[in-house]
């Protein structure tokens, strides 16, 4: 009788348990159900209220649906648009009070996790452990103001316009993913648009409470800002060019930005790249490991489109230029392309107080038509600093000179140290250069001379070379003291088949009569020359170096104008008095013929 009873016992224990355990189910169901539909337009008002007072009133939320999980703290919203009213955009320009930037953020769905509504109730104090946001469309509009911008600025904290609504807003994480990003430069004429796609952005530790905006640690209120993009690929508006990166990271709390694998790579091979165009224009190709920028200060960065930083490093690269001379020149004044120049009209602001520059690799090549040929110059392994790179004009103000200190091999061959000081706020560009050049075979750039100057150096050695010369955007000019020994030379000259040919005598005067063979010469003083090369509005910074430097070098081997007419005298009469001798050998030929034919 016992043993019968127990089971039925047990069979009432196990069904008042499921029925308590349904019950309870249905309770918590029921109390999900009234909160996610009682909360629903509380979640709502607060969330527009809370971005309206933060931004007095600018920006519109709307979306499309908001669900609640009590069990799990979750919240869902659906097609979310934070949208500027422009109206009260207009109004704040006009009172003084507008930002210059305003944004534009749609979200197809937002997902928090861990919410704790109960406490936003009673507490006024909001606790999300992780935001996740999918393929959003951020678009940031930059209006310049200039003088209209900020003249009234609210001085209030984030948490002082929000505290009405929200006493705490902590945010443990908050990832957008994949997001599509636009920036749009509404200073220009046409507004300029910079678009990202594939972008991930990782917002670490956001704090809003009465204390928060005072760390010195926090980037406004958050612990850290982290962006990256992978595999970004884009073509120049002209399709000429493609430029890629590997990989760009910046984060707020290292004051960090690093990007790896960039490259400017041309659409087009040398000759074919020029045939785009009606008028020279240069080829340019590029390749860099590594740009990695330290100690950047993201708040000017954001306030007042300023990119400031400590240093700035360029590490392992490649750059290359092409020009084909067979095109005419272009109809305008590369002058305003100085570097220095050039900067002043960045619509950034840049401070940089060093841009480090390691193991780079340039090269110069050109095309010249007379001989077919194409000619390079080359550095290998150029390393060296830049100090006080900046168009800020309260920089400027305490420090208007750029010095840049570079050393790296001419042709691979001879080590070469050059000292440039910019002028950034003289109106003419005034720049100056001065280094030195160690010894070397001068027959090592035959590979330059010989295609674009028909000219090939048999012997040679380079002991030093010293120059120190001043220009600007009229012309250069200064000292250089080249000291070398045992040179030869020999021109050239292109044959029936295009090949170089040798032209022998003429070589043989220039280097009787044209040419010192060695600098200082036996019992005589070193020769010092001094250069002035007027700069043609076609030449640009680095043509205008180079042109009086070689004008310096043709000065120290002995090359004047009164000795060149001498050469081209002594060449024409050899020419002439060659014709002459055809002439005659031509009139023996036909008395001989003459005479056998009278026989």
């Amino acid at each position: 009788m016992d043993t019968e009873k127990k089971p039925k016992k047990k069979h009432k224990v196990l069904k008042w348990t499921l029925s308590i355990l349904v019950v309870i189910i249905l309770f918590l169901a029921a109390v999900a159900w009234y909160v996610n539909r009682q909360w629903k337009p509380l979640l709502r008002e607060a969330i527009q209220n809370t971005i309206l007072d933060a931004s007095d009133s600018l920006y519109i939320v709307k979306f499309k649906d908001i669900k609640v999980n009590i069990l799990t703290g979750g919240v869902e919203v659906d097609s979310i648009s934070i949208t500027p009213d422009l109206a009260v955009y207009q109004r704040m320009i006009d009172n003084g009070s507008a930002p210059e930037n305003i944004v534009d953020l749609q979200v197809q769905k937002l997902i928090l996790q861990r919410v704790n509504p109960i406490k936003v109730y009673k507490e006024r104090k909001l606790t999300i452990r992780d935001i996740n946001i999918q393929q959003p469309s951020l678009t940031i509009y930059y209006t310049k103001l200039g003088s209209l911008a900020r003249k009234s600025v609210d001085k209030r904290t984030v948490y002082e316009r929000i505290n009405k609504a929200l006493k705490e807003l902590k945010i443990a994480t908050l990832f957008l993913t994949n997001v599509d990003f636009r920036y749009v430069d509404r200073s220009f004429k046409k507004p300029k648009t910079t678009h990202l796609d594939k972008m991930n952005i990782r917002l670490n530790d956001i704090l809003i409470d009465s204390t928060s905006s005072k760390d010195p640690t926090r980037f406004y209120n958050i612990k850290d800002v982290i962006a990256e993009i992978s595999d970004y690929d884009f073509a120049t508006p002209d399709s000429m060019y493609h430029l890629s990166i590997k990989h760009a990271y910046v984060s707020s709390m290292k004051k960090q930005l690093v990007v790896n694998g960039v490259s400017l790579t041309p659409r087009y091979g040398e000759m074919v790249f020029s045939k785009h165009f009606e008028r020279q224009e240069e080829r340019y190709q590029m390749q860099f490991d590594s740009i990695i920028v330290n100690q950047v200060n993201f708040n000017t960065f954001l306030e007042t489109r300023t990119v400031s930083a400590s240093k700035v490093k360029i590490l392992n690269g490649n750059l290359s230029a092409f020009l084909n001379r067979d095109k005419p020149v272009k109809n305008i004044d590369k002058g305003k392309n100085y570097p220095h120049i050039a900067l002043k009209r960045v619509a950034w602001g840049i401070k940089s107080d060093t841009v480090s520059l390691k193991n780079i690799n340039i090269s110069y090549t050109e095309y010249n038509p007379k001989t077919n040929e194409k000619g390079t110059v080359f550095f290998n392994d150029l390393k060296g600093n830049i100090y006080n790179v900046t168009n800020d004009s309260l920089a400027l103000t305490k420090s208007n000179i750029s010095n840049a200190y570079v050393q790296t091999y001419l042709m691979g061959k001879g080590k070469l140290n050059v000292h440039i000081a910019f002028n950034l706020t003289d109106p003419n560009g005034a720049f100056r250069y001065n280094g030195s050049l160690g010894s070397m075979d001068m027959s090592t750039v035959n590979s330059l001379t010989k295609p674009l100057a028909m000219v090939s150096i048999s012997s040679g050695k380079l002991n030093s070379m010293d120059f120190d010369i001043k220009g600007n955007l009229k012309g250069a000019g200064g000292t250089l003291t080249l000291k070398y020994e045992d040179l030869n030379v020999v021109l050239m000259k292109k044959d029936e088949r295009e090949n170089f040919k040798k032209m022998g005598l003429i070589s043989l005067f220039a280097n009787a009569l044209l040419l010192n063979n060695s600098n200082p010469r036996r019992d005589k003083p070193v020769v010092i020359s001094h250069p002035y090369y007027a700069r043609p509005s076609e030449a640009s910074f680095f043509n205008l170096m180079w042109k009086t430097v070689f004008a310096g070098i043709k000065e120290s081997v002995g090359v004047t104008k009164e000795k060149e007419s001498k050469l081209l005298k002594r060449a024409k009469d050899f020419k002439d008095a060659k014709a002459e001798r055809e002439i005659r050998r031509e009139d023996r030929q036909k008395r001989r013929a003459a005479r056998k034919d009278n026989k």
